[in-house]
């Protein structure tokens, strides 16, 4: 037997495990839901769409969204039960889970380093990777020098420039993207966090806009990189909801924005300059041979699972 409330269906045993409802033949009372039923009916409902590491992340994002208490308040307050709004946001938050739609996405937020970003299918969903990259920038020797220019290609959601410039507010942050609804994004996550960035139209790809931008000190970008023929490798999350122009280049020439990037750092980056790319593990010896090819200096570094991620390009 299956009993329906609000929504969605629950198994018997399930009714029978959190007490989400009291049934006899004749009626069916409907019980306010507990922050306990809620945890354990989302957990229940996730298992088998995401490793069990996932659930646990995802459930505790979502109730700590609707209670607004971190995990220790909602074990001393389970008993506590749902107001309608939250039942409400409840059942659209477990609808579109169950929809593979991620997580970023439903709460309409992600996090970068200690920062929350607006985030929904315009832009990419910030990774802990771009993360170690842009720590990666900031630690370096030639980031010492106050005062330099830095563009981020590709910016997305913006989380890589406000991050950056909110670690150093003496640099000129500029961040462009080929996408509108991506930069109006960032733009809106910039006054958030009340960072001076310009924000750039741009079609990188096309060298004929090259001109409208300034020379620059640094250049950092997470670039696309996954090719074609990998997307169906992909899960259901990421390629049914992220923006494929973020994600994808060309089987034939998977390597094209890194060599793009170079071509521009040619005309466009200062002598001394350095970039900081984002690779796919994949072309990792491509890409340098590429630079190296084209008189540039390389360093290349492992991310915390052990794969080759991020390259240093510098300009001799």
């Amino acid at each position: 037997m299956k009993t329906a409330r609000a929504g969605f269906s629950i198994g018997s045993e399930i009714l029978g495990e959190i007490g989400y409802m009291d049934c006899n033949l004749i009626h069916c009372k409907f019980v306010p839901m507990t922050i306990e039923d809620a945890n354990r009916l989302l957990i229940s409902s996730l298992v088998g769409l995401y490793d069990e590491r996932e659930v646990a992340s995802i459930s505790s994002l979502v109730m700590e969204r609707l209670t607004g208490m971190p995990k220790s308040l909602r074990v001393t307050h389970k008993t506590d039960t749902f107001l309608i709004r939250q039942d409400e946001l409840f059942q659209s938050y477990l609808s579109d889970l169950m929809n593979h739609r991620p997580v970023q996405y439903v709460l309409r937020e992600a996090w970068f380093g200690p920062m929350p970003f607006y985030v929904d299918e315009n832009v990419l969903i910030p990774r802990p990777e771009t993360e170690e990259l842009v720590d990666w920038l900031l630690n370096d020797s030639y980031s010492k020098h106050s005062g330099l220019t830095i563009l981020d290609i590709g910016t997305g959601s913006g989380c890589i420039p406000v991050y950056i410039k909110k670690k150093r507010k003496d640099f000129n942050v500029m961040a462009l993207d080929i996408s509108e609804a991506a930069l109006q994004i960032a733009k809106k996550n910039g006054k958030v966090h009340d960072t001076a960035i310009e924000f750039i139209l741009c079609d990188i790809r096309d060298p004929g806009q090259w001109e409208k931008l300034e020379p620059v000190d640094l250049i950092i970008s997470n670039p696309p990189y996954i090719p074609e023929k990998q997307k169906q490798l992909l899960e259901k999350h990421v390629k049914d909801f992220e923006p494929s122009l973020a994600l994808f280049v060309p089987d034939m020439d998977p390597i094209i924005f890194y060599k793009t990037i170079g071509h521009f750092a040619i005309q466009r980056l200062k002598p001394g300059g350095m970039i900081f790319l984002e690779i796919h593990h994949d072309f990792a010896k491509d890409i340098i041979e590429w630079y190296e090819r084209n008189g540039f200096s390389l360093e290349l570094r492992k991310d915390l699972s052990g794969n080759n991620r991020m390259i240093k390009v510098g300009r001799i």
